[in-house]
C-alpha cells in the first residue's frame, strides 16, 4: 500500500500546483483586463478630443470662408500678415496684390498644355 498512498500524495501535490497556476492566471488575465479598460477608455478620450478638435477647426474654416488648409499659418509673410488663400487645384499663382483677379477660362479639373502644338503632318 506504500505505492498507492505514494501516488495519491504525488497527485494531490500536482493538482494543488495547478490550482496555484490557475489562480495566478486568473489573477494576471483580470489584471490585464483591467489595464485593457484602462487603456481602451483613455483612447476614447483622446478620440474624442481630436473628434473635437476636427469639428473646430471645420466650424471655424467654414466661418472665415477660406479652404481647409493646415498649411496657410506656416506661409505667412515675414510682415507677420498672413498669406492670401491659394488655389491649391491650379498650377498659376494667385494675382499681385493691385491685379485684377484673373478669370479662368477652363473648367475646374481641365488642364490646358503651355506648349505648342506641333505642325500637322502631311
Amino acid at each position: 500500500m506504500g505505492a498507492y498512498h505514494h501516488s495519491q500524495e504525488m497527485m494531490a501535490t500536482i493538482l494543488a500546483k495547478f490550482q496555484e497556476t490557475q489562480r495566478m492566471h486568473e489573477e494576471q488575465y483580470l489584471g490585464f483586463r483591467e489595464e485593457l479598460r484602462t487603456i481602451s477608455s483613455a483612447l476614447g478620450s483622446i478620440v474624442g478630443v481630436l473628434k473635437e478638435v476636427l469639428n473646430t477647426r471645420r466650424d471655424t474654416v467654414a466661418l472665415q470662408g477660406a479652404p481647409d488648409t493646415s498649411m496657410d499659418d506656416e506661409h505667412a509673410g515675414a510682415s507677420g500678415q498672413e498669406a492670401p488663400p491659394q488655389d491649391h487645384h491650379t498650377s498659376t499663382p494667385p494675382p499681385a496684390e493691385g491685379e485684377p483677379p484673373r478669370k479662368r477660362s477652363l473648367s475646374p479639373g481641365t488642364r490646358q498644355s503651355t506648349m505648342p502644338r506641333p505642325p500637322p503632318r502631311n
